[in-house]
Parts: C-alpha cells; sequence; structure tokens
C-alpha cells in the first residue's frame, strides 16, 4: 500500500516461486497470457516454460541439447510447451475452460466479499480516504478539547485556601522524596551484598590455601618402617631435614613455597577485615535510609490524613461533569478505534476492487481464447509443415553451406538439417546456426493471431563457432554472419511492430547502422564503456 497525489493506492508484492503458488509472480504472468492452472504431465505449466523460447543463451546455442531434450522429464514439458504455443495442445481447449469456470467462481466470491466490506462502510459513512481522515482528524481536535477540560476540572478541587494548596505541594514534594530514597536504598542494598560476596571469595581462597599447608604438614608426620615399594626395611636418615624414604635433604624451594602461600594467607585475611568493617560502615548507612524513609512516610500519612480531614463530607461540584466527559472520551477513543479497523476495511476493499478488475479482464480474455481456439482449429501437420518451412527459409538466408533438406520433425518437434538430427552432424558452428534458425521459426511463425509465444526473442552471441574460429572450413566464410546480422535488420524492417528480438554480440558489422545498436557494453572497462553482461542487464 501506499500514497500517491491524494489518492491511496494498493500494491500487491507477489513472491518468487512456483505457479501452484496464487499468489506467485510466475501465476500472475501465466493469467495474464491466459494459461494460468495448466497441468502438463501433473505439473503446473509456468511463465519459466514458456520463456525458454524467448531466450537463447550463450551455453545454449551449440550446446547440441536444445532445452534439455535429452533429459526425459524436461523434454516432456518441453514437447508440451510446444503445443500450447501453437495451440495443439490436445488438453489446453478443456483446460482452458476448466480455469475459465474456477475464475467465474472466484470472481463471486471476491464480488460477494466486496459487496459486504462496501455495505459496511456505507452504513459508517466512510466511502473513501478522504472522509476518513476528515473525521479522525475532527474526532482527534475533539478528543484533545475534552481532555484538557478534564484535566482543568480535575485540578480544580473546589477548596481554594492556602492550607489545602500548601498540603497539596507538601504531598507532592514528599512522594517525589520517598521515590528517591526508594532508588537509593535499591542501589546500597545492592552494594552490599557485592561486597559480602567477595568476601565470600575472599574466604573460599584461605579455605583453600590453609588447606595446602595443613596437608604438607601432616604429610610430613608419618614415619616410614618399610618401603611401601619392595617392604624391605627403610634405613632412617639421621637428620630430621632429611625425607624418611630416599635421604635427599628437603630443599629451600619447598620452604619458600609454603612461605608464599603462608603470607597470601596473611593478606586474604587483612583484606578481609577491611572489607568487613567498610561492609559495617555501609549497613550503618544503609540504616540511616532506612530510617529516613519511615520519617518521610509518616510525615506523608499525617499530611495526607489532614487533607482527607479537610475534604471530609465534601462533594466537588464537578462531579457530574467529570463523568460526562469521561463517558463522552471513552466513547470517542471507541469511535477512533472503529475508524482505524475501517481504514483496515478500506484497504481491504480497494484491494478487492483491482482483484475483481483484473479477475473480470482475465475472464475476458479467457472466453477470447477460448472462442478463438474453438473456431479457428489448428492442424497440427500444417503447423510443421509452414514451421518446416520457414526453419528451411531462414537457414538458406544465414547462407548455411550446402543446405538440401532442414525441417522441423513430427514428433520430436527437433530440428533436422541434411536429413539428419542437428546434433549429429559433428559441427559447433552448424548447431549455432541450427539453434537460431529454430528459435527464430518458431517465433515468426507463432507471432500471429491465436498464439501463444512472448513475440520475444533474446539471442546471446550469434557469432559463436563462426568466422576465423570455425573447425570446419566451410563455415570461416564471414559472409555467414553478415548475412544473418541483414536478416535480422529485416525482422526488424517488416515485423517490429509485432516482435521483438534482442541480439547481443562482440562486435558487428560495419554495414550495421547506428539506429539498431541500442546499448554497448564493455567487458574489460578500458573502452570508456559501462561494464556488463547480458545476465545482468535483464
Amino acid at each position: 500500500m501506499g500514497w500517491g497525489k491524494n489518492i491511496y493506492r494498493f500494491f500487491n508484492r507477489l513472491e518468487i516461486d512456483s505457479p501452484s503458488n496464487n499468489n506467485s509472480l510466475s501465476a500472475f504472468l501465466v493469467e495474464k497470457l491466459g494459461l494460468a492452472d495448466l497441468k502438463i504431465s501433473n505439473q503446473s505449466f509456468s511463465f519459466r516454460d514458456l520463456f525458454k523460447y524467448s531466450y537463447l543463451k550463450q551455453t545454449e546455442i551449440d550446446n547440441e541439447d536444445i532445452m534439455d531434450e535429452q533429459e526425459w522429464a524436461k523434454n516432456l514439458k518441453r514437447k508440451a510447451t510446444f503445443e500450447i504455443i501453437f495451440n495443439i495442445y490436445d488438453e489446453l481447449l478443456a483446460g482452458l475452460k476448466s480455469n475459465l469456470k474456477d475464475k467465474e467462481e472466484e470472481l463471486k466470491e471476491y464480488k460477494i466479499k466486496f459487496i459486504g466490506i462496501k455495505d459496511f462502510l456505507t452504513n459508517t459513512e466512510i466511502v473513501d480516504i478522504e472522509k476518513y481522515q476528515e473525521q479522525k482528524k475532527k474526532m482527534e481536535t475533539e478528543l484533545n478539547e475534552q481532555r484538557k477540560v478534564l484535566a482543568s476540572i480535575k485540578a480544580d478541587k473546589g477548596i481554594k485556601t492556602n492550607l489545602s494548596s500548601s498540603l497539596q505541594s507538601k504531598i507532592v514534594k514528599l512522594k517525589t522524596e520517598l521515590g528517591l530514597l526508594g532508588e537509593t536504598k535499591h542501589d546500597q542494598r545492592q552494594f552490599i551484598s557485592k561486597l559480602r560476596l567477595l568476601v565470600n571469595q575472599y574466604q573460599s581462597e584461605i579455605d583453600k590455601k590453609e588447606m595446602a599447608l595443613e596437608g604438607y604438614q601432616a604429610l610430613n608426620k608419618y614415619e616410614y618402617i618399610v618401603c611401601p615399594n619392595c617392604l624391605k626395611p627403610v634405613n632412617r636418615p639421621d637428620s630430621v631435614e632429611s625425607c624418611c624414604l630416599c635421604g635427599s635433604e628437603k630443599d629451600d624451594y619447598e620452604i619458600s613455597e609454603l612461605l608464599v602461600i603462608k603470607k597470601e594467607v596473611r593478606s586474604l585475611k587483612l583484606k578481609i577485615a577491611e572489607l568487613r568493617k567498610f561492609i559495617n560502615t555501609e549497613e550503618i548507612k544503609y540504616d540511616e535510609i532506612l530510617k529516613k524513609e519511615k520519617l518521610l512516610k509518616l510525615e506523608l500519612l499525617d499530611a495526607e490524613l489532614e487533607i482527607q480531614h479537610l475534604y471530609k463530607d465534601y462533594v466537588n461540584p464537578h462531579i457530574e461533569q467529570i463523568e460526562q466527559l469521561n463517558y463522552e472520551i471513552g466513547k470517542k477513543n471507541r469511535v477512533l478505534l472503529e475508524l482505524d479497523q475501517s481504514l483496515s476495511m478500506l484497504d481491504e476493499l480497494q484491494r478487492l476492487e483491482l482483484v475483481i478488475k483484473s479477475k473480470e479482464e482475465s475472464i475476458a480474455n479467457l472466453k477470447d481464447r477460448i472462442k478463438s481456439t474453438e473456431l479457428n482449429a489448428i492442424d497440427k501437420q500444417d503447423v510443421i509443415r509452414q514451421l518446416s518451412n520457414k526453419f528451411y527459409d531462414i537457414l538458406s538466408a544465414f547462407n548455411f553451406p550446402k543446405l538440401d533438406t532442414a525441417f522441423i520433425e513430427g514428433k520430436t518437434y527437433l530440428p533436422y538439417v541434411r536429413n539428419r538430427l542437428y546434433r549429429s552432424l559433428g559441427s559447433l558452428a552448424g548447431v549455432t546456426l541450427i539453434t537460431m534458425a529454430y528459435y527464430l521459426a518458431i517465433l515468426l511463425e507463432a507471432c500471429v493471431e491465436n498464439r501463444n509465444h512472448l513475440n520475444l526473442l533474446i539471442i546471446d552471441s550469434p557469432r559463436k563457432n563462426l568466422g576465423a574460429k570455425a573447425e570446419q572450413e566451410e563455415f570461416k566464410d564471414e559472409e555467414i554472419f553478415n548475412s544473418i546480422i541483414r536478416y535480422f535488420v529485416t525482422l526488424e524492417e517488416t515485423l517490429g511492430d509485432k516482435i521483438q528480438l534482442i541480439v547481443v554480440n562482440n562486435g558487428y558489422p560495419d554495414f550495421l547502422l547506428k539506429k539498431f545498436i541500442i546499448e554497448e557494453f564493455d567487458g574489460d572497462g578500458k573502452k570508456g564503456l559501462p561494464y556488463g553482461l547480458i545476465d545482468d542487464a535483464i
């Protein structure tokens, strides 16, 4: 959805998904072509299937596998799409009629929803976005005015004395102080808790180090009579500074380590003592905060009791007006909520209006297509014969070497040249010419009425494998490529209003007029031209 110039417009965002998803871009495009909901081998017919006949990639112009015809599953769709393009698909008419019935049912449901929403909005006196904005602005203005009046009345307690004003100010001040004091109390309590946690950590370190000292001293008290390994009597050393097992003298390193541990223990105990003194100081501060809070609460209670006594048996003369204003404000809030709901209904109404218009156009196109298909029954053999003649004419115009026969086979719909399948010629240059001629023949035969081609063909690198790079001598003649370009120019001059032919190639003959060159790209950025590829441009 979006805003135009004083117009609220609805935009439908389509998903990139298969045509089985009705909200996908593919389903939208296929519906606009009048080919929605067609099935091919239990698979949905997609725009991508049709577009394959309109885009001859550089990697496919000589790959000897037109539209993956050597893969069984893809070949089924290729052939069915070919038949759909020329209206010779056996299930096309039945599919179109079934699709028409479904579309009419959909349109009927959309119209019922549209009428229901429109009646609802008419009853709420909102028929367009301008009316909605006008009502909402008016309601918000009235609501703000009533809120100001209500706030003014509530502020007027009816007793204009110095005592009452002083008490009210005192109560506000005390409540503010109590709020700030509550935050201070919370922070102080958290601070003391962290200090106590630090004491516990120090004490845990002390316990560990004292256990190490006690363990060392306890183990040294044992005197071994026999060796724990061989059970032979142990010769006790004369010196107490020697080990009772091996007789080795105890080095200074162990003693120094023990001294370090004892020093660390003493240091930690001093830290704990100082920390506990500090905690006691902070607890005294915490107690003072509690006392101050208690006094403030008592003072607040006294002030509230005093003002209650002052207002005792007093009835605000504005009580009825306050109740009335509260009622009206609540009513207007409900109206604003209903207005917002009406806006969503208005969005849906505009969306349905666009959908209904689109469905009606699709149904009209579908009816025309069904009528045309029924009146203009097309014989498959006639299609193949006409297509074969066009295919031969194009190859002849290309100056295809040693061209004796060229036709489209009636079962596989694949091109044959010199009485051989196109990929059996053993020449990539020949495959390039044949593939281009095949795509062009389908375009030119299908651009007439009652066909389902896009009337668009993009050819990438028509010079591929031709000229000096050709492997076979017969395809090295530069006149072949020149003939291709001349044929393209002829198509522009004769069928420019019916078809669109886009050709991308590295270079072009000198005789090609500038008016036929729409855009130039640079492959390395050194020629002062935009850098880009065909896939990026599309």
